[in-house]
C-alpha cells in the first residue's frame, strides 16, 4: 500500500479544487500529503543544499521575525506572537514545497498539472447545482444559511491557478484541453459572485500576452503593481466629501463600504506610520468595530434620505497594502516589498523561455490584484494557496531551464 501512495502521490492535488469551493481552510491537507509522501527526497534536498539553502532564504523570514518584535508594542501580543509564528511555518512549509519540485520527474510535474485541472473540473459542476439548489448540496455539511457568496474564495483560487494550469495543459496534451480548461475556468469564474476574480483575470491574461510578447518587460510590469501598492494608503489621505459618498453609494454601495475602510485605515496608518500598530492587530484596532457616521443623502427618486454603512474595520482593511501600512507601517512594508520582489526574480531566473516569464508574471499580477481588492493578509487558507500556486508554476520549468536559484 505504501508503495502504491509512494507512487500515484500526486494524485493529492485532485483535493484542490474541492477543498477550494467546499472546504478552503483545509487545503493545508494536500500540502501535508505532499511533504510526508516525499520525506526523503526532500531530505535528501535538504541536506546535499542546506548551506546553500540558508544564505537564499534567510531575507523571507525577516517578516514573522518583525512581526514577533512587534508584539512588545501590539495591541493585543498573542495576536502578534501567533500570526508570527505562523507566518513562519508557512514560509518553511513553501521552502520544502520548492525542493521536493525541484527533484521531480517529468511525468511527476505532467501528473500535477493533469490532477489539478480534473479537481477543479470536478468541483465546478457541483458548485453550479448547489447554488442552483440555493444550498442543498452545502447544506449537509454546513450550518449557516447558504449564500452564494460562499464560493468566492474558490473562485478566487481558481484565478490564481487558470493560467499555470492551462500552460501545463497546453505543454503535456493537446491544445484542445487547455482551450477547454480555460473555457470552463472563465465560464465559472465570470457566473460566481467575485468581482476581484474577473479583474485579476483580465490583468492577468494582458501581463501573459505582453510578457509572452517580449519578457524584457517583466520587470516593468511586476514593479507597477508592486508600486501601486506600496503607496495605495496615500490615494485614500483624503476623505470624499458627503456628496461623493452618496454618489458612490448609489453607483456601488459595496465599493463605497471598502473605500470607507481603506479612508478609515489610511487615518490609523498616519497615527503610527513607521512601526504600525503590531502584527495582526487590524481586528484590534480603536474604533474598527465602531459604523461610519451618518450622512445625508438624496436617493436616486429625488427624496432626501441618511446612510450609515457597515464598520470601520470588519476584521482586516480588505486590502494587503493597508494592512501591512497599518499594522508593522514603513518597515514592514519595506520588508513585505523585498521579500516578494526576491521571490519573483528567483522564479524568473528558473525560466529562461517567454512563456515561462509571461506564467510568473501574470500569477503575480493576478494574486497581487486579488491581495489588494479582497480578503486579509494573514488568512491560512490564501498561505496554502499561494503555497500550492507556487509549486503548480515550478512544475513548468522546462529541462533546459536554469535551476540554480533556489
Amino acid at each position: 500500500m505504501q508503495e502504491i501512495l509512494n507512487k500515484h502521490w500526486t494524485i493529492a492535488f485532485l483535493l484542490i479544487g474541492p477543498l477550494a469551493y467546499f472546504s478552503v481552510y483545509a487545503l493545508w491537507i494536500p500540502i501535508v500529503l505532499t511533504v510526508l509522501f516525499n520525506l526523503s527526497r526532500i531530505k535528501e534536498a535538504f541536506w546535499s543544499d542546506n548551506t546553500g539553502l540558508l544564505k537564499r532564504c534567510w531575507p523571507y523570514f525577516l517578516l514573522p521575525v518583525f512581526g514577533a518584535l512587534s508584539a512588545s508594542w501590539a495591541l493585543v501580543p498573542s495576536d502578534a506572537l501567533s500570526t508570527a509564528a505562523k507566518l513562519a511555518v508557512y514560509i518553511l512549509v513553501a521552502i520544502l514545497v520548492g525542493l521536493l519540485i525541484r527533484k521531480l520527474t517529468g511525468e511527476e510535474n505532467r501528473k500535477i498539472i493533469y490532477w489539478t485541472a480534473a479537481g477543479l473540473l470536478i468541483a465546478f459542476p457541483v458548485a453550479v447545482v448547489d447554488i442552483a439548489l440555493a444550498g442543498k448540496i452545502s447544506s449537509l455539511y454546513k450550518s449557516y444559511e447558504f449564500n452564494p457568496n460562499m464560493y468566492s474564495r474558490g473562485t478566487a483560487i481558481t484565478a490564481f491557478l487558470v493560467i499555470p494550469v492551462a500552460m501545463g495543459l497546453f505543454r503535456h496534451t493537446r491544445p484542445i484541453f487547455g482551450v477547454l480548461f480555460v473555457a470552463i475556468c472563465l465560464a465559472m469564474i465570470s457566473g460566481l459572485y467575485m468581482e476581484a476574480a474577473k479583474l485579476a483575470i483580465i490583468l492577468g491574461a494582458g501581463v501573459f500576452l505582453l510578457i509572452r510578447w517580449t519578457k524584457k518587460l517583466f520587470w516593468p510590469v511586476v514593479a507597477v503593481p508592486m508600486l501601486i501598492a506600496f503607496v495605495f494608503p496615500a490615494f485614500f489621505a483624503v476623505p470624499l466629501t458627503e456628496e461623493q459618498r452618496c454618489r458612490l453609494h448609489y453607483t456601488m454601495d459595496s465599493a463605497h463600504h471598502r473605500i470607507m475602510i481603506y479612508q478609515f485605515g489610511t487615518h490609523k496608518i498616519l497615527e503610527k506610520p513607521i512601526l504600525g500598530w503590531g502584527l495582526d492587530s487590524s481586528r484590534s484596532i480603536p474604533g474598527g468595530a465602531d459604523r461610519s457616521n451618518w450622512i445625508n443623502c438624496i436617493r436616486p427618486d429625488g427624496q432626501p434620505t441618511q446612510l450609515n454603512i457597515g464598520g470601520n474595520m470588519p476584521l482586516h482593511p480588505h486590502n494587503a497594502a493597508i494592512q501591512i501600512w497599518l499594522e508593522l507601517g514603513l518597515v514592514g512594508s519595506l520588508i513585505l516589498s523585498g521579500s516578494v520582489l526576491l521571490l519573483v526574480g528567483r522564479f524568473k531566473r528558473d525560466f529562461v523561455d517567454n512563456e515561462g516569464q509571461a506564467v510568473v508574471a501574470a500569477s503575480f499580477c493576478a494574486a497581487c490584484l486579488i491581495y489588494n481588492v479582497s480578503f486579509g493578509l494573514w488568512q491560512s487558507w490564501l498561505m496554502f494557496s499561494m503555497i500550492l500556486l507556487g509549486g503548480i508554476v515550478m512544475t513548468l520549468q522546462r529541462s533546459d531551464g536554469s535551476r540554480k536559484s533556489g
